[in-house]
């Protein structure tokens, strides 16, 4: 049974944003949806909120500061008298890819809201962090070049940083010091929730916004399982909208072989509505790994500004909405995640070798879209018809990992590189030097193959290991080798950067790749 969402939140969480507000305005309203808000326009609106009656319920700061030294706002939005540390705390971070923009506008409009002295009912649950810009150099770059198919506004940000790399691809590996600081503010933080929000490519669908969890196969099944309940509340308020709000999990239309899920049999050109993928690069799903509840928020690329905007500001309240109901549950299921892992009284299993699970077959929403030709050589921007018809197809959300290995008690790095120690650093991976020798019971992994791509991606060719963990030895572990144990709320985390079968690992992305011969650099600890 759905859970019900008490109805004074449901009132909070207005699923129309506030166009009759004073001013400030963001740039959009301004412009009558023709243009994006640049980062002074941020800048700009933000202190203006002060003049609004309960701008002290906002605190404007800092993330950190962009590749090229812009610096990347951070707004936390509270009532006085909330005690954060038993708040339900979210994060939402927009602009991560600076051409999909109507996360960074609705954002504005929600802390408008709240200075104007709305949402008082979420606020009495929730500690909000908002970073409304969070790709600061890629917003500048503003061109009508960049996704011209867009429906709107004529000229938008470019997808990556001013280092050309793709933040929501950077969230193993932080290279980039956008990620850097948002690793630092979630360590700071410690958000129960975190939304990215983003806008669609590709498929013609039937739906106002698309939506996802963490798909890493390696979160904690109960928060897992809670993320669900929450996206079921919010997406059954914005159906329950005038007019209603259609979502659905994200996906793509798409023919594709399918190895069966683990299980024997296979299908070749297999037409359904496929999800995107399970690795930690991703940032909610690198997220999901810290026993927090990720939410990916996707409105569609082929709607009108105005829409897209709209529905993720719907989308946003909606969720916060559920999780302030839900308050003692996010609470209760966070902590006891994080204590399984530390106190560890039952095996934890980390899984690998990773596929599409078993497709749900359902109806989906189809649309088409009129194409309309662009000056200059731009091409055509895609507009949806709204002539929706509906097909009945496999629908593959999630995944599942075929094989599966115990976490051990702790890893061993006997020659850490700095960039290793500050990689686990950065993901807040405890760790300690060993100040004198140890004594303990190892096993390691011999490398049979090792796989590249011939192409390079994000600037790393991305390394693969086959090989088998040989049987655990007494070793002794010098003096300044890395220990991390096993026994902390990041195990999962650590198990995804240290294992050596990881899909999304730091020999991934060569951090390992220096110093692993025939045998991987990480000892298992399989007993102290």
């Amino acid at each position: 049974m759905r859970f019900a969402i008490a109805s004074t939140l449901l009132a909070a969480a207005l699923l129309q944003p506030s166009c009759a507000s004073p001013s400030p305005t963001t740039t959009p309203e301004r412009t009558r949806h023709e243009a994006t808000s640049t980062c002074a326009d941020v800048d700009a609106f933000l202190a203006q909120l002060e003049r609004l009656p309960h701008s002290d319920r906002l605190e404007r700061g800092l993330l950190g500061m962009s590749h090229e030294g812009r610096e990347i706002p951070l707004v936390r939005a509270a009532l006085p008298h909330v005690d954060e540390s038993t708040a339900v705390r979210a994060l939402l971070v927009a602009n991560i890819h600076a051409g999909e923009v109507e996360g960074k506008e609705a954002v504005q409009q929600i802390l408008r809201e709240i200075a104007e002295g709305k949402h008082e009912q979420l606020l009495a649950s929730c500690v909000l962090w908002f970073v409304p810009i969070y790709n600061a150099d890629g917003n500048e770059r503003m061109a009508k070049k960049n996704r011209p198919e867009q429906n709107g506004p004529p000229a938008v940000g470019e997808r990556p940083n001013a280092q050309g790399l793709d933040l929501n691809r950077d969230f193993v590996k932080a290279e980039a010091p956008e990620t850097r600081a948002l690793l630092a503010a979630i360590q700071r933080i410690d958000p129960h929730v975190l939304f990215d929000l983003h806008t669609t490519d590709g498929s013609w669908h039937g739906y106002d916004l698309t939506y996802a969890p963490s798909l890493a196969t390696n979160c904690d099944p109960a928060v897992a399982a809670l993320t669900r309940r929450i996206l079921d509340d919010a997406t059954g308020t914005m159906l329950q909208a005038e007019p209603p709000l259609r979502t659905f999990d994200y996906g793509n239309f798409e023919t594709r072989d399918w190895d069966g899920g683990g299980a024997p049999s296979s299908q070749a050109n297999v037409r359904g509505w496929w999800t995107y993928d399970h690795r930690a690069r991703y940032v909610i799903n690198g997220f999901g790994l810290r026993n927090r509840i990720g939410i990916l928020s996707e409105a569609y690329s082929n709607a009108d500004f105005a829409s897209r905007i709209a529905s993720t500001h719907a989308f946003v309240l909606s969720c916060l909405a559920s999780a302030a109901t839900r308050k003692p549950e996010i609470l209760a299921t966070t902590r006891a995640a994080d204590a399984a892992l530390a106190e560890r009284t039952q095996p934890v299993s980390f899984g690998y070798a990773t596929t599409f699970q078993e497709p749900i077959v359902q109806p989906v929403l189809v649309d088409d879209c009129d194409k309309i030709e662009l000056p200059d050589g731009l091409g055509v921007r895609l507009a949806r018809k709204n002539d929706i018809r509906v097909e009945v197809m496999p629908v593959f959300r999630g995944f599942v990992s075929k094989q599966q290995i115990e976490l051990p008690e702790a890893w061993a790095i006997p020659s850490p590189t700095p960039e290793v120690l500050a990689a686990l650093a950065a993901h807040g991976v405890r760790f300690e030097r060993l100040a004198q020798a140890r004594a303990a019971t190892a096993s390691e992994f011999q490398v049979t193959k090792r796989r590249k791509p011939k192409r390079p991606f994000q600037g790393h060719q991305e390394l693969q290991l086959d090989g088998a963990y040989g049987q655990p030895t007494e070793r002794m572990l010098a003096a300044g080798t890395a220990w991390i144990d096993a026994r902390q709320p990041l195990a999962r985390l650590a198990a995804t950067l240290l294992e050596p079968l990881s899909e999304d690992s730091l020999s991934t992305w060569n951090f390992f790749e220096a110093t692993t011969g025939d045998a991987y650099p990480v000892l298992r600890i399989t007993a102290r």
